[in-house]
């Protein structure tokens, strides 16, 4: 087989445009899936945003898809694994602590090749699993986003072991976490430090939802697009006048993917040419587009 690379976009992002049609979609040759924010903790009013995955038509088939609900991983938590009435003190503590309607969804894609035409009988190494995700916000809150990093990466093991090891794996998004952060020890790293002030919030920040920190561990071998490339992650991928730094990252499986390249985040004096943050009337979003190359490898498919 001939080496089979695939395009990823982080942040799908015209210069003009912040709101893409199924029109827009079907003229691009792109097929969409979206998920939805739940609006549990904000109520019905105001905004909602989401995640969203695109890929071309003519080089991918959506093979499945699904969206992670973390209120929902939230109450299974409080119910099933810690055994505790969601309507008592302490339950109704940690839901009011953990549902802030984030999401995740992910897809498995397969290449469209014409060796796969009568579509039975696949292998692994032709599909890729995508994840894509929208952690809390709050930089008040690491012990939220690390345990929903946790319980993606959970879900995602899950997911992954019953389709067979040899699945590609992609987990794409804004983390709001930077790379001092526990989210990113334990993306890179499988584990986090006991000493990490992420896991030693104190009392004054809520009830502890987090296990103990030798449990906080996953099996993926996780590799950053930019880290790779470049050696270390970039100065920035979030441009605003209150906050300028790393939030958003590619992680791969590196037992069979490889990045082949990572487009360059722009200089501050390019970002700064139209305003002195993001957005502008140059760039749509405060987040900057990250781009890679990956190829699959493995099983005899280089």
């Amino acid at each position: 087989m001939s080496d089979q690379t695939l395009s990823v976009c982080r942040r799908f992002r015209r210069t003009t445009t912040k709101v893409i049609s199924t029109m827009q979609c079907t003229r691009l040759g792109l097929k969409v899936c979206t998920s939805k924010k739940t609006r549990q903790s904000m109520g019905m009013t105001g905004k909602v945003d989401g995640c969203a995955l695109f890929w071309r038509r003519t080089k991918f088939h959506l093979i499945e898809s699904y969206s992670i609900e973390f209120n929902e991983l939230a109450q299974r938590q409080v119910t099933t694994v810690m055994g505790l009435n969601p309507r008592s003190e302490e339950g109704a503590s940690i839901l009011n602590k953990l549902s802030k309607d984030n999401v995740a969804q992910l897809v498995v894609l397969e290449l469209a090749q014409q060796s796969m035409a009568s579509r039975t009988n696949r292998d692994p190494i032709n599909q890729v699993c995508i994840a894509n995700t929208h952690l809390y916000s709050n930089k008040d809150c690491p012990d939220v986003k690390l345990w929903q990093t946790l319980h993606l990466l959970q879900e995602l093991e899950t997911f992954v072991m019953a389709r067979g090891t040899n699945l590609p794996l992609m987990i794409c998004g804004d983390f709001n976490s930077t790379p001092e952060s526990a989210v990113y020890d334990l993306l890179s790293r499988q584990a986090v430090h006991p000493g990490h002030p992420d896991v030693n919030t104190g009392e004054e920040n809520g009830p502890n939802v987090l296990p103990d920190v030798m449990s906080i561990t996953h099996s993926h071998m996780l590799g950053s697009v930019y880290s790779s490339v470049l050696g270390e992650e970039p100065k920035f991928t979030n441009y605003t006048q209150q906050f300028k730094g790393v939030l958003d990252y590619m992680w791969y499986s590196t037992q069979n993917l490889r990045s082949l390249s990572a487009a360059p985040i722009p200089d501050e004096s390019v970002l700064t040419r139209h305003g002195d943050a993001l957005p502008s009337t140059q760039y749509s979003s405060d987040h900057i587009m990250q781009i890679s190359d990956m190829q699959i490898v493995g099983g005899g498919a280089r």
